[in-house]
Formats: C-alpha cells, structure tokens, sequence
C-alpha cells in the first residue's frame, strides 16, 4: 500500500505535472481564454510534448533507467534537451507578445534548469522537489491559498521521491534550496 501510495503522490508531483497545472491555472488568470488557450499550445507543443516524447523514447530504449531519469548520470542529456527546448518556448512567447511576468518567469525557471544542470556534475537534485516550490511561489501572488496548497504537498512529494530510492536527503533539500531561491527571484522581479 505504500508503495502505491509514493508512487500515486510522486507522478501527482512530477515537474511536468505541477507545471503544466501552474500554466493553466496562471494563463486563464492573466489572459483572456482564447489567448491563454494559444499561449498553452504554443508551450505543450513546443516544449512539454516533446520532452515526454524525449523521456519516453529514451526509457524504453534503456538509456534512461525509468522516465524521471533517476540515474544523475544520465541525466546530462535530458537537461541539454529541456535546456534546447525552454530557449524554443521563450523565443516562441517572445514572439507572441506575453506579458512581462510570463518571459521573467520563464527565463528564472530556465536559471532553475540551468543550475539543477550544473549541479547535477556533482550531485543529483529533486527537480520534483525544486520545480513544487518554484510554482509554489509563481502562484503566490495570483492565488495564496493555491500556492500554500502546493507547499504543504512539498514534503510528500519529497517522501515520495526519498521513499521509492530516487532521492538521498541532500538531494531533496537541495531541490528545495534551488526552488526557494528562484521563486523567491520570481516575487522579487514580477
């Protein structure tokens, strides 16, 4: 029962999750439906679609030990293709005249996978831990209760990731660390 229970609470929590959930509830907040609607299009086709089709692609042939890449060595590349694919996403909102707070927040959360990446050299980070307190903070000033919500789930998500053997505790609290900072640069500069 357990290790159901992780598993249901970690794919809840997975990055691609949290922040397509973020993405809805924040563009339908800031845009009118038909805008926040193309605006969605544009980021899932251009950057989350392809990054499952990555994941997939690369777990089934067994040069990823699981979808959520688990293994820090493998992870290089699936970073240097997030990477590719947020400067695609960012030039493509440019592009679409977004507002301020959509191109800042997209360029701190590219700061987030930049530096996870580098990390990752030395040590493994909790991109499920990281990117929850990321749009923890990128609702905070849309919807309080929402993003405090997404903060209490944070340590399941982190028992979670620490429970099924991908996380070391160092790792999860250095996703936390990670997401605090940039959301905090999030309230800082939107």
């Amino acid at each position: 029962m357990t290790q159901k229970t992780a598993r249901l609470i970690s794919r809840i929590g997975h990055p691609i999750s949290l922040l397509l959930t973020f993405l809805v509830y924040f563009l339908f907040s800031i845009h009118t439906p038909l805008k926040a609607f193309w605006t969605l299009i544009i980021i899932l086709s251009l950057g989350i679609l392809p990054l499952i089709a990555w994941n997939l692609y690369h777990s089934r042939k067994g040069l990823y030990s699981n979808f959520d890449v688990s293994i820090r060595t493998q992870r290089s590349s699936m970073y240097r293709f997030i990477l590719l694919l947020a400067v695609i996403v960012l030039t493509a909102l440019w592009f679409s005249n977004q507002p301020s707070n959509v191109i800042i927040g997209s360029l701190v959360l590219i700061q987030l996978l930049l530096l996870a990446f580098f990390i990752n050299y030395k040590t493994k980070i909790s991109l499920h831990v990281a990117i929850a307190v990321y749009t923890g903070f990128g609702l905070w000033e849309i919807n309080r209760e929402f993003s405090m919500v997404i903060w209490a789930v944070t340590p399941l998500i982190a028992w979670s990731r620490w429970y099924l053997g991908r996380h070391l505790a160092i790792e999860l609290f250095l996703g936390f660390v990670l997401g605090c900072l940039c959301g905090i640069e999030i309230l800082y500069f939107i």
